[in-house]
């Protein structure tokens, strides 16, 4: 009966330490991307909006270092870091437009714009199921690529989707296709 007892107690344990480990999402398994949910004012620097007033400002952003895909004597000694980020928001005025901002951006370390072979974002913006914006830009031996959507009507209600599908690719360096999504109501 005393064995039966410590094993309830040692599974209620385990139990309980289980539901203390935080879960993590499969988006952040792979090793070296960094993803963020990013606030208001942090998502102002990338749109515009007004962080005070606006709704829905922020986004998803999801950073990368580049990385070599085979060690090389002559590789460039600063990797350049990826960036991809998606935000819908709308302006604080009820009938006002809707936006989504999508970006793929290579820069170096220091900030600067770092030119790779391909780089190309293709974003996707949904209301209430229905596809009112599939665009993309793709950029050959560029450091950026972005396209801007504005939806305009008397009515902007409902539940708004985006995705977007961004491309990094660089001679050297593993290819980097990651996918970022913001929802608005």
């Amino acid at each position: 009966m005393n064995i039966h007892k410590t094993f309830v107690v040692l599974l209620a344990l385990l139990l309980a330490a289980m539901a203390m480990v935080p879960m993590v999402s499969a988006e952040s398994s792979e090793p070296g991307v960094t993803t963020q949910y990013l606030s208001p004012q942090e998502g102002a620097m990338f749109t515009g909006a007004n962080p005070e007033k606006d709704i829905g400002v922020g986004g998803m952003l999801k950073t990368r270092t580049a990385v070599q895909s085979v060690k090389s004597a002559f590789a460039a000694a600063d990797a350049p870091q990826w960036s991809a980020y998606t935000d819908l928001w709308r302006n604080w005025l009820s009938a006002s437009p809707v936006y989504c901002d999508a970006y793929s951006r290579s820069r170096t370390s220091s900030g600067s714009a770092y030119d790779i072979n391909k780089i190309a974002v293709r974003e996707r913006v949904w209301r209430d199921g229905a596809l009112y914006n599939d665009q993309p830009d793709t950029r050959y031996n560029s450091a950026d690529a972005q396209v801007n959507y504005q939806y305009s009507a008397v009515y902007t209600g409902g539940t708004w989707t985006a995705q977007s599908d961004h491309t990094f690719e660089l001679s050297g360096y593993s290819s980097w296709y990651p996918v970022t999504t913001d929802t608005l109501t």
